[in-house]
């Protein structure tokens, strides 16, 4: 069977006027050919754009796009060798070149040569530092990345990124701590669990960005931050103390994980609430250290090197509860399942996020198309605005990746969560995104709506009603003509771990001291212990994601059989699965190859039974109405 022709990863060069560097103009002979070759690499006729590609840097001695577009059009053919050179020769002649760098490190991340493609990424992002994609692909490589030695430019990189507000700062968290442990203080910090080797007077900018920006996903530096809360809080007193600066980034830490840590006795006098005045002290801090700042002050006046943090622990909390006082009501919310659902969301918002990566929106046949490998595209363009609804939006996030992801998209978020609603307004706010509208309404009460959407996306929601196929059959009745929808459910197999965790969990408490001992027992589990596994899982950091993982209020998982049986009673077609990398679709491709549709369920699920881990969790797929 004949392979698919790849699409270029990389955008194809515009004609110049004249070359990045040198300002050498193009022949006419060039310009015309050129012209050709971009009209045939659009229309995936790529041997004749080859052809003209060709041509015109033959007419043209010093023509680096021009050796740039015939690259990626080599590499969309399979000519991995031939674009290699032609994407070598376009640096040759304009090593500054940034596109020709993506263009060459893209090839080499798609041949497993990491180091080679992250050298090459970091030159494009540095010389076109604001390209959504340059930067998404650069932190990409990154990610898999762990550092046994490194470049001491690195660490500068890493913290560069992580203060980015179009980062998805979560993704670097791996480099990071490898990067740190590469620092000789931190290194024995955690070789023998003892914060006191902390460079706390004098910490590394990486180390400050790292507490600041992710949630430290990792047990030994829980223990080391544990440790160093404790010391603080006992020995903090004014705010010119030399550790001010790693206390404030300790405590944004602590609020990022909502206080999961052991509880330190809040009895003890240095973690009283502290006096009611609008000058922040040294008391406010210690209180931050061990609960929400925002329990206690509605409004801080904030000293020199302070106005960050009285931002992040008081006034962004305040923006979150008036957003969450003034929206807007759908529907009633009745059933008694979902009231449970509520309750459990509006004590703990999930998940608490940082930031969210710049994305370039694409229309949602290009979307599908680089998610979908196997699927025909779609027969009728979007309509302008795509009307979209994101059902059970939780604290925004997936919503403002949703807004942000499609082309002229309007997007209509919902969820019971009145506090996970005010969150999410408040980051929308604060990253600029204009083009979502939430509101407070149960799924199982949106058929009264009069609106209706060409997409709608219900990721790890439906789950969580009292019946999933009566939410999903709503939904359905909620689709314009041509609509499509992207849907997440529970994987029963690869959920293991977190089954046996939710046996433990049922002997806790629900309420924040019952999380926090539930943490506790987990983490002193033999690392053989069925349950163990979960200690790896980002929510086991986080009071909400411990809640929502562990001890939610409501929960069904399912086998990819009982997804076809659901699919078929809602007459709905199966486009596909979407994953985070290509492996799972490599995988596929490997074991079933007459199938290029990828979209067969039984070969899906006896490909998840040779591999539990295949999903992750969960099943995230496209489908549609058929016919």
């Amino acid at each position: 069977m004949p392979s698919r022709p790849r699409r270029p990863s990389t955008a194809i060069g515009q004609l110049p006027s004249g070359s990045p560097q040198s300002g050498t103009v193009p022949s006419h002979a060039s310009i015309v050919a050129m012209r050709a070759a971009i009209a045939a690499h659009r229309a995936g006729q790529l041997e004749e754009a080859i052809g003209h590609y060709r041509q015109a840097v033959r007419h043209t001695s010093h023509f680096p796009q021009g050796h740039y577009n015939l690259g990626l059009a080599l590499k969309a053919a399979g000519k991995v060798k031939a674009a290699e050179a032609a994407l070598t020769e376009a640096l040759r002649l304009d090593p500054r070149y940034g596109r020709a760098h993506a263009g060459l490190a893209a090839l080499y991340a798609a041949r497993g040569t990491s180091a080679k493609a992250l050298r090459h990424w970091i030159n494009a992002y540095r010389l076109l530092p604001n390209e959504p994609d340059i930067i998404n692909s650069l932190v990409a490589a990154l990610g898999k990345m762990r550092f046994d030695q490194a470049d001491e430019r690195l660490p500068a990189l890493v913290t560069e990124l992580l203060l980015r507000p179009d980062v998805e700062v979560q993704r670097l968290a791996g480099p990071a701590l490898s990067l740190l442990a590469l620092d000789p203080r931190i290194k024995q910090a955690l070789q023998s669990s003892n914060a006191a080797h902390l460079p706390t007077t004098d910490p590394p900018a990486l180390l400050l960005a790292t507490l600041k920006r992710i949630i430290i996903a990792d047990p030994t530096w829980e223990t080391l931050l544990t440790q160093a809360r404790n010391e603080l809080v006992e020995s903090f007193q004014s705010l010119d103390d030399p550790h001010a600066v790693f206390s404030q980034a300790l405590a944004d830490q602590m609020l990022a994980t909502e206080y999961a840590y052991a509880e330190l006795g809040l009895e003890s006098p240095d973690t009283q609430p502290p006096p009611q005045t609008l000058e922040l002290s040294a008391a406010h801090l210690r209180f931050a250290l061990c609960a929400p700042l925002a329990s206690v002050a509605e409004q801080l006046e904030a000293p020199d090197g302070w106005t960050t943090f009285c931002t992040t622990h008081v006034d962004y909390p305040r923006q979150e509860r008036e957003a969450a006082a003034a929206i807007t009501s759908l529907s009633p919310i009745e059933d008694e399942t979902s009231l449970a659902v509520r309750d459990q969301y509006m004590a703990l918002p999930y998940p608490r996020w940082l930031s969210t990566r710049g994305i370039v929106a694409q229309p949602r046949h290009g979307v599908m198309r680089a998610a979908l490998p196997g699927m025909q595209p779609l027969s009728a363009p979007d309509p302008k605005p795509l009307r979209v609804l994101v059902a059970g939006c939780g604290t925004g996030k997936h919503a403002i990746d949703v807004a942000t992801r499609f082309a002229d998209a309007e997007v209509l978020a919902i969820d019971l969560s009145r506090t996970s609603l005010g969150y999410a307004i408040a980051q929308a706010g604060r990253l600029g995104i204009a083009n979502v509208r939430f509101a407070e309404a149960d799924i199982l009460a949106l058929g009264t709506l009069s609106e209706r959407f060409d997409h709608i996306e219900a990721m790890g929601v439906l789950h969580h009603l009292h019946e999933p196929a009566a939410g999903w059959r709503v939904l359905c009745g909620l689709l314009a003509p041509g609509g499509t929808m992207r849907i997440g459910l529970y994987s029963r197999q690869g959920r293991v771990s977190i089954q046996a965790a939710q046996a433990i969990a049922a002997t806790f408490g629900h309420d924040a001291e019952g999380l926090r001992a539930l943490r506790q027992a987990i983490r002193q589990l033999a690392p053989g212990h069925p349950a163990a596994g979960v200690t790896r899982e980002l929510d086991f950091y986080s009071l909400s994601g411990v809640r929502d993982a562990l001890a939610h209020a409501q929960e069904h998982d399912y086998t990819l059989p009982e997804i076809a049986a659901l699919l078929e009673e809602l007459s709905l077609e199966f486009l596909g699965f979407e994953f985070a990398t290509p492996q799972a679709h490599q995988r596929y491709a490997e074991a079933f190859p007459d199938d290029p549709t990828a979209a067969d369920l039984t070969c899906w699920d006896r490909l998840e039974r040779q591999h539990p881990d295949l999903f992750h969790h969960m099943y995230q797929f496209w489908c549609r109405p058929l016919g």
